[in-house]
């Protein structure tokens, strides 16, 4: 493959993930549209997923978490609506991924981890 064809696909698919597509969806969406096998599309995005995440300020990073708690939370609150119960408590734990254990202290010896 050409390097300019190399360089469209991994512009197009940072693209793509800025959009808010996710990182399966967009691996699908692009074995399709190139007819490439998944993990080749697997390749691309994970590139790309590293130069979006390398060029994030921490104020981008913070607001970019702050939609993903919005989300999660609306998430967990209509899947548990619809009784859904398994989406939500996996809602929850994504929460808790997000949000708790980064901040938890790694130090204190009484610190319960969820595992």
């Amino acid at each position: 493959m050409a390097r300019a064809e190399t360089h469209h696909r991994r512009q197009e698919a940072l693209k793509l993930l800025g959009e808010g597509y996710g990182c399966s969806e967009l691996v699908t969406l692009l074995t399709e549209r190139w007819g490439c096998s998944r993990r080749t599309a697997q390749r691309y995005v994970g590139a790309a997923y590293s130069a979006l995440v390398s060029d994030l300020t921490p104020v981008q990073a913070s607001d970019m978490l702050a939609t993903i708690v919005g989300r999660l939370e609306r998430l967990a609150r209509k899947a548990e609506a619809d009784g859904q119960y398994a989406a939500a408590v996996g809602a929850c734990r994504s929460l808790l991924d997000a949000v708790v254990e980064p901040n938890r202290s790694h130090h204190h010896p009484r610190v319960r981890r969820w595992t």
